[in-house]
């Protein structure tokens, strides 16, 4: 028998079977190389054409994690490293927000990010910015010069300042006394100490600074303590006034003893009017005095005194004028 001849319907049914099966194998591949990742090449699909496509809104955490794992995800591939790879994102998602990188990333994923604005170790230290004592003779100012201190009677006092630094005072100039002239004779006219800060008897009285108690009698000489009467001598131990000595003097009552150690605010006695106060308005008279000598000259006179004027000291601790 002769085979069967094809028919043109025949043919043209075989065509149209191959025809749809090459459709069906270029939508496959359409397929594959639209799926992300699915095909190599320089940029990302869409990039070319210059658009990108809306994205579904994500919390800042999962936007965190996710730059996490594309970076980790680019520095697993051969032939690559993180950096190259998140500056290809941001170049390829042009005019998008990038997502804030995580604490742990930012140093490699952000390269260049300005640093934060106020560093841990670029903060003043209180200390550094804390005003000192001087330390030497050298330019000191014996009407201007200010002691870091506490004001030693109570905010809740009520006082007033008296008889000022260098105001006349009579009797005997000791070495260590303040003057205010002499006489053609020659005879040093005595000036007063310190400053008088006018209060009611049995004002507490503070340590304007920590410190420890010391006996004048054994650093001033001679103490005279018919003029002075009952006295508390404070030797700073504080670094902002180191050495620095603060008279309380005309009390009525000591709380401390010599050789103790107080800290600064601590009650060491009550105001009162022992002494040559007995006849004057009550007050505490407050002296302070440096730790090195400090030169004076007065008509021609010179003395070396550690004695100054404390008003400038006590004004800036007054807590009713820092109010």
């Amino acid at each position: 028998m002769t085979p069967e001849r094809s028919t043109p319907r025949r043919r043209r049914t075989g065509a149209l079977v191959a025809f749809g099966v090459g459709v069906v194998v270029v939508v496959v591949a359409v397929v594959i190389l639209a799926r992300p990742g699915g095909a190599p090449g320089p940029t990302a699909p869409g990039v070319a054409a210059g658009t990108v496509g809306p994205t579904p809104a994500r919390s800042a955490s999962a936007s965190a994690g996710g730059g996490q794992a594309e970076a980790s995800q680019a520095s697993a591939r051969p032939g690559s490293s993180g950096a190259p790879a998140a500056s290809g994102a941001a170049q390829a998602v042009s005019g998008a927000v990038p997502a804030a990188p995580s604490p742990a990333a930012a140093p490699s994923a952000v390269s260049g990010a300005a640093p934060s604005a106020v560093s841990p170790s670029a903060r003043p230290s209180a200390s550094s910015s804390a005003p000192v004592a001087p330390t030497s003779a050298a330019g000191f100012d014996p009407r201007r010069t200010v002691v870091p201190m506490l004001f030693p009677l109570p905010s809740s006092a009520r006082y007033r300042y008296g008889a000022a630094w260098r105001a006349p005072r009579l009797g005997v100039v000791y070495p260590y006394n303040q003057i205010r002239g002499v006489t053609p004779g020659g005879t040093l006219l005595r000036a007063h100490d310190g400053v008088d800060v006018e209060v009611a008897i049995g004002t507490l009285v503070v340590a304007p600074f920590a410190g420890v108690i010391v006996d004048p009698a054994t650093i001033w000489k001679p103490w005279d303590p018919q003029r002075y009467g009952k006295v508390v001598v404070v030797r700073s131990s504080e670094v902002t006034s180191r050495g620095y000595y603060a008279i309380l003097v005309h009390l009525s009552h000591q709380g401390v003893k010599i050789g103790q150690v107080v800290r600064r605010g601590q009650v060491v006695g009550r105001t009162g009017s022992s002494g040559n106060a007995a006849e004057t308005v009550p007050h505490l008279h407050f002296e302070l005095r440096a730790p090195f000598p400090i030169e004076f000259h007065y008509a021609g006179v010179k003395r070396l005194l550690d004695d100054f004027d404390p008003l400038p000291s006590l004004r800036a601790a007054d807590p009713k004028l820092r109010r």
